[in-house]
């Protein structure tokens, strides 16, 4: 949980003294009394007079009592719950928490809130990643054992999993075409472009490159083809939509340019357009760097088992891409598209990925719990990548020393690992106002965190420059073409993580 990130107020479970069975969660309310529910201590009852919602809650005191669900989970997985807590005066104390358990019952991590005491119904509330090794977790509501007054809580609410649906789609796109690198090759499959009138003139969007025949232009989840002269029209990069035509399209007055952080959501409002050209991509190249890479070169080579852990924030886990969204083409994230390529490259099935990325994470909190996520995967190869969350608080010299502390931790348990650090991309520029005071400065984070993270190379080390890449792509075409919020890629910018990535360990 992001450094116990607590959604206002936190949470009344309770566990019994030699608990070892696991259970789905039940009874959330406390309508069917005390069914499902774990306890330790005596004074707990059911309360029909304090409830905050329906006709029960649950009520704790005086003195210790604790209640609690005992629930299945699943290693790195995302985990959210809340509930509604109140006590009978300000000097009565309570306390919600989650811990989660390994198979032989041992506790890997304890999340505890602080002291509650609110005399009205606070919402509190837990959201984290289980630990690498996790089979299940208790998640609940405590008192301290000094109080002479009485917890209330009621209407939990646990989300399990949160990310992963409920059926799995395969991509229907070409994942082999897109993962043909942008910068080699005279053709471009299904470039992203965000059609956009300003002063309600037509809207109109730039490819990459000058295209010299446009092959398709199809709507972004490829169930619709566009006719060009019809739907849309072009002039050298520009492709025009048709008035009339049933292509998606924005206006400038569809986003906020009066307000600073503006936020969106563009998903799956581009057109996607494959095309060839003749020009040459002029802006930076990913560059092989497997020679200094030699444990993980030598593995991948002799087809060994290698296993991949990625550790970060809603970048890493793929927020936003289609296939995290789960829209069509469900494309996969970053991540997934980098390791996949691997397997293919040197013919090696014996390559394992594991996501460690936590929506909302920040640096401070990926040191903190390096060994938690990660270190007990053994990981032979980490991706580490932070910083869009960090802009705001912390300087570059400061971000690299949260960088090295997972560095340290990791090596301390398994001192062959290595490490593929992230650049973040760039944010969209509209995002932060100019009269903002303090833009220049998270700018100039953004691009410190890149050169702190390019000095850290060295043998086992290597570094991917996303900041300087979306930079020039951004020049070439709007960032609303490759984003689909101020803070996430699309599936076109999420494919130049995964190409460049690819192009650091593969010839």
């Amino acid at each position: 949980m992001i450094k116990s990130i607590k959604i206002t107020a936190l949470v009344v479970l309770i566990t019994t003294c030699g608990l070892t069975n696991v259970q789905a969660q039940s009874n959330l309310s406390f309508e069917q009394g005390m069914s499902g529910w774990l306890t330790k201590g005596t004074h707990i009852s059911i309360d029909k007079t304090n409830a905050y919602a329906g006709k029960n809650c649950v009520k704790i005191g005086p003195g210790y009592g604790l209640v609690m669900q005992h629930i299945a989970a699943v290693p790195l997985a995302i985990v959210l719950y809340t509930d509604y807590i109140k006590t009978s005066d300000t000097l009565t104390k309570a306390y919600t928490f989650v811990r989660f358990y390994n198979k032989a019952h041992k506790l890997l991590l304890d999340y505890k809130s602080g002291a509650i005491n609110k005399t009205t119904y606070q919402k509190e509330g837990n959201y984290t990643e289980t630990p690498a090794e996790t089979a299940y977790m208790e998640i609940g509501v405590e008192s301290d054992r000094q109080n002479k007054g009485f917890v209330y809580a009621d209407d939990f609410d646990i989300q399990n999993n949160i990310g992963v649906p409920k059926t799995a789609h395969a991509p229907t796109c070409n994942l082999k075409q897109y993962m043909e690198p942008f910068w080699k090759g005279d053709t471009v499959y299904n470039e992203t472009v965000l059609l956009y009138s300003v002063n309600g003139q037509r809207a109109d969007g730039k490819l990459m490159y000058m295209p010299s025949k446009i092959l398709s232009v199809k709507k972004f989840d490829l169930s619709t083809t566009y006719k060009q002269d019809v739907d849309y029209t072009t002039n050298g990069n520009i492709i025009t939509r048709v008035n009339g035509s049933p292509i998606n399209f924005k206006a400038d007055t569809s986003f906020d340019r009066k307000t600073d952080l503006a936020w969106f959501n563009d998903q799956s409002q581009w057109v996607v357009v494959t095309y060839t050209h003749h020009d040459k991509w002029d802006g930076p190249v990913p560059a092989y760097k497997g020679n200094m890479m030699p444990r993980t070169i030598a593995k991948l080579k002799a087809k060994q088992p290698l296993k991949i852990a990625a550790y970060g924030m809603s970048i890493t886990r793929g927020f936003n891409v289609s296939g995290y969204d789960a829209v069509p083409p469900y494309m996969p994230n970053y991540v997934s598209l980098f390791a996949n390529e691997l397997k293919k490259n040197y013919h090696d099935k014996n390559i394992t990925l594991y996501n460690g990325g936590l929506p909302g994470s920040v640096v401070d909190w990926g040191a903190q719990y390096a060994d938690e996520y990660i270190s007990a995967l053994k990981p032979d190869l980490v991706i580490i990548d932070f910083g869009m969350n960090d802009f705001w608080r912390y300087t570059p010299e400061q971000f690299k020393g949260y960088i090295e502390t997972i560095i340290k931790k990791i090596r301390a348990k398994n001192p062959k690992v290595e490490f593929l650090l992230l650049s973040n991309m760039k944010f969209d520029p509209d995002y932060v106002l100019d009269s903002d005071k303090n833009k220049a400065w998270y700018l100039a984070n953004m691009v410190g965190y890149s050169q702190v993270l390019k000095q850290m190379e060295t043998k086992g080390i290597v570094n991917f420059d996303m900041t300087t890449l979306s930079d020039a792509i951004y020049h070439h075409k709007k960032a609303k073409d490759c984003i689909a919020n101020p803070l996430h890629p699309n599936d076109y910018l999420a494919r130049w993580y995964a190409q460049g990535m690819t192009a650091l360990l593969s010839r």
